[in-house]
């Protein structure tokens, strides 16, 4: 029951901080060429960012880096032009999600992960090591005593046995 409040409690912090992380993301309105063509997918199927993408002669990397810096020279500033071309491809030529909506799940996700396989793992080494501090839970029989009746018995069947 402990550990279903605390998780109730770690998922009402995270969402509680996603908050500022969108409003962290709109905030960031003066980006130089670099930071726009990281923030964009290459859409020549090479997976890398147009930054980054290698083919020599890309399709989509080098029309979108010259297209960038057109753009930064009109006046254009950088969420404009990461937006006309969300507008245009869709979120997948976004390099990282929007901190919106489900998309959180992308930021937080791994952190309420962490936080969750660490409780189990403090949760279950802590009755571990409270169970192997109190002793043994399984109780050793205790031989019980051999009588002279019994050991004569235990003699005649050994010979038997030999025979």
């Amino acid at each position: 029951m402990r550990l279903l409040s605390s998780l109730a409690t770690a998922a009402a912090l995270l969402l509680s901080l996603s908050q500022p992380l969108a409003l962290e993301a709109r905030a960031q309105s003066v980006l130089g060429q670099r930071e726009i063509e990281e923030a964009l997918t290459c859409q020549c199927g090479c997976g890398l960012t147009v930054a980054t993408c290698n083919h020599l002669e890309c399709s989509f990397a080098i029309p979108v880096r010259k297209d960038i810096a057109e753009s930064l020279k009109k006046g254009d500033t950088g969420e404009q032009i990461l937006e006309r071309y969300k507008n245009e491809y869709g979120e997948k030529v976004l390099s990282s999600p929007v901190p919106e909506g489900f998309n959180l799940m992308a930021w937080i996700g791994p952190y309420l992960g962490i936080f969750v396989a660490g409780s189990v793992m403090f949760t279950f080494f802590r009755r571990r090591a409270t169970r192997t501090a109190e002793g043994p839970a399984v109780e050793t029989p205790v031989p019980s005593q051999a009588t002279d009746e019994r050991i004569a018995r235990l003699r005649n069947e050994v010979e038997d046995l030999k025979r």
